[in-house]
């Protein structure tokens, strides 16, 4: 039953670049990167070694490594650990596009090249997943390590000897490539709590499932329960100590999620919206996406249409 949800979830990502850099490096050089929240940032070693220092940790990276960090936290790529680490945005830089552009450290030491960037994304139950990953992922060994490794080639190949069309090359292939990293951690099975957890819980999963099916449902603590095949409390008490909230906060959060999209898309009168969340009433609906959002559902319309037509397009 979880199938189906982590499919729509990796098939509709949503996603969309906030900005991507190629850097040619040469030691001594550290880049401090600033939280950015609701994010994934991606850093590609095409070339030498580096260190990704995140929560205390440090990853040794070389040419062919990629890693994730999911959570959008700050943290710091190195030459070496303990070097000095410059603000992301104090770097000497030419852009190269609206979101894509060129960093240069010119140094007496060792040359590394490097390609990173931070991606955003509008899919529904993706904020749940990220917030299920750990704080650093890797690539790492798969059947897929063939493709991967061609893809890893072309970008560090854009990325030295650029041509029309390379950012967009980069980008799209950047963005594949942080789907399969996370495809990987998915397949590995070593999710024990969050969302994911939940959805490949037998009980708890066949709940999420009939609940995703039809969010607009009449949905009660019982009626998840007895999809479960669960008492109510033992439901309950499950549902909590794996995905770290009640079922029915689930369910508003959920729905709130949703009538945001549905509101962005503006295909739907807000009455059908209302309806298509489980709100008959069009008052109590908005009472709920202003708690959910801090602001009313007419209001957030405005605001999303205003910043869709003030950012450029990937």
């Amino acid at each position: 039953m979880d199938r189906d949800v982590l499919t729509e979830t990796l098939t509709d990502f949503g996603m969309s670049g906030v900005f991507y850099a190629v850097s040619e490096l040469r030691a001594p050089w550290g880049m401090e990167i600033p939280p950015l929240p609701g994010t994934v940032v991606f850093h590609l070693v095409t070339a030498g070694e580096m260190v990704l220092e995140v929560d205390g940790e440090s990853l040794p990276m070389v040419a062919g490594d990629m890693a994730l960090v999911p959570r959008g936290q700050g943290h710091a790529v190195l030459d070496a650990p303990g070097s000095p680490a410059t603000p992301l945005f104090d770097l000497p830089r030419v852009e190269l596009g609206e979101r894509y552009e060129r960093i240069s450290i010119a140094g007496p030491g060792a040359e590394a090249e490097l390609v990173c960037g931070a991606v955003s994304f509008s899919g529904l139950g993706v904020a749940r997943l990220l917030r299920s990953l750990p704080p650093v992922l890797t690539a790492g060994d798969s059947g897929d390590a063939a493709w991967m490794r061609a893809a890893f080639d072309v970008i560090g190949a854009e990325s030295r000897h650029p041509r029309p069309g390379s950012d967009v090359v980069t980008a799209r292939l950047a963005d594949i490539l942080v789907v399969q990293v996370v495809r990987a951690w998915l397949e590995s099975g070593a999710q024990d709590r969050g969302w994911v957890a939940g959805l490949r819980d037998p009980q708890i999963g066949r709940a999420l499932a009939a609940f995703h099916a039809e969010p607009g449902a009449p949905w009660t603590l019982a009626s998840l329960a007895a999809e479960a095949g669960m008492s109510r409390s033992a439901f309950a008490d499950r549902f909590r100590d794996t995905l770290d909230e009640p079922p029915m906060a689930y369910v508003t959060a959920w729905r709130m999620d949703l009538a945001a999209r549905l509101v962005r898309e503006r295909h739907l009168s807000l009455a059908r919206v209302a309806e298509r969340v489980g709100y008959q009433s069009e008052a109590a609906f908005n009472r709920a996406f202003r708690r959910a959002h801090g602001m009313t559902p007419g209001a957030f319309a405005r605001r999303e249409g205003t910043l869709a037509s003030a950012l450029p397009i990937m």
